[in-house]
C-alpha cells in the first residue's frame, strides 16, 4: 500500500479470502513500509470489494463448493478514512482479527456434533451386534468425548474473557488447533462405522443426510483457515 494524498494505492493478491465473492467491503493487511521489522510496517483498511481493480476469483474446493476465493488487487484506491488503526500498526489490528476468528472456528467444529455420532454408534451394527457395544468403538467415542469436553470448557474462558471486555487469547487458537482435526478424526471414524456406505456423499442415501461425508470434505479448509496448524502451533 503506497500513501497517494488522502488515498492508498494497494496492489498485490490474497488466496483463501472466504465469501468475497459476495461480499461489499472486505478487511485487508497490506504493507506499506517495506524497510520497517516484518511484524511492522503494515496497515489495516476496509476496501470496497466492488472497486476499480478488485479481481475476485472463487477456488473450487472438493467438497464441489467455492466459498473461497483468490483476491488480486491492482492499483486499488483506497480512502485513508477507511485505515483501521494507525499506521504500521496493522499487525495488532490483525492479530485482534483473528483471535476473533479463530474463536468462531473453533466454535464451529466437530466437537459439537459428538450426539450425532453417539447415535450412530447405536443404530449402526459392528459384527452382528450394535457397534457402541464393540469395545474399540467405546474406546474411540470416550476419547472424542474428552477432547470435545476439553473444547467446550476451553470456550468458557473466552466467553469469559469477552464479557470483561478483553481480546480472546490462546484460548482461541487452542480450540481452532484441536477443535479442526477432531472434526475430520470424527467424521473418517463415522465414515468407518457406514461401512461401504460410508463412501457415499449422497443425502438421500447416506446415514444422517450424509453430514459425515460433507464434515469430512470440509474440515481440510478449516484447519487452513484462520492460520494453518503448523501456524497455531508456533
Amino acid at each position: 500500500a503506497v500513501k497517494d494524498g488522502d488515498e492508498w494505492v494497494i496492489n498485490g493478491q490474497k488466496i483463501w479470502t472466504t465469501g468475497g465473492h459476495f461480499s461489499d467491503f472486505g478487511m485487508i493487511v497490506t504493507r506499506s513500509d517495506a524497510n520497517a521489522p516484518k511484524h511492522a510496517g503494515l496497515t489495516y483498511f476496509i476496501v470496497d470489494m466492488r472497486a476499480k481493480g478488485v479481481d475476485i476469483r472463487p477456488i473450487k474446493q472438493i467438497n464441489g463448493g467455492s466459498g473461497f476465493n483468490e483476491v488480486f488487487f491492482s492499483d486499488v484506491r483506497v480512502p485513508d478514512t477507511n485505515r483501521l488503526g494507525s499506521v504500521g500498526d496493522g499487525w495488532r489490528v490483525a492479530i485482534t482479527t483473528l483471535m476473533n476468528e479463530r474463536v468462531a472456528i473453533g466454535a464451529g467444529g466437530g466437537a459439537g456434533r459428538f450426539k450425532d455420532l453417539l447415535k450412530l454408534a447405536r443404530e449402526t451394527r459392528r459384527n452382528g451386534k450394535p457397534a457402541i457395544q464393540d469395545s474399540a468403538v467405546r474406546q474411540k467415542l470416550a476419547e472424542f468425548y474428552i477432547k470435545s469436553k476439553g473444547l467446550q470448557f476451553t470456550s468458557y474462558r473466552t466467553l469469559s474473557a469477552l464479557s470483561r471486555g478483553a481480546t480472546p487469547g490462546p484460548e482461541g487458537s487452542i480450540g481452532k488447533a484441536v477443535g479442526a482435526p477432531l472434526g475430520q478424526e470424527m467424521a473418517s471414524f463415522a465414515m468407518e462405522l457406514q461401512g461401504a456406505l460410508g463412501a457415499v456423499d449422497d443425502h438421500a442415501a447416506s446415514p444422517q443426510d450424509g453430514l459425515w461425508q460433507e464434515m469430512y470434505l470440509g474440515t481440510p479448509g478449516i484447519r487452513i483457515a484462520g492460520g494453518t496448524d503448523e501456524v497455531l502451533k508456533n
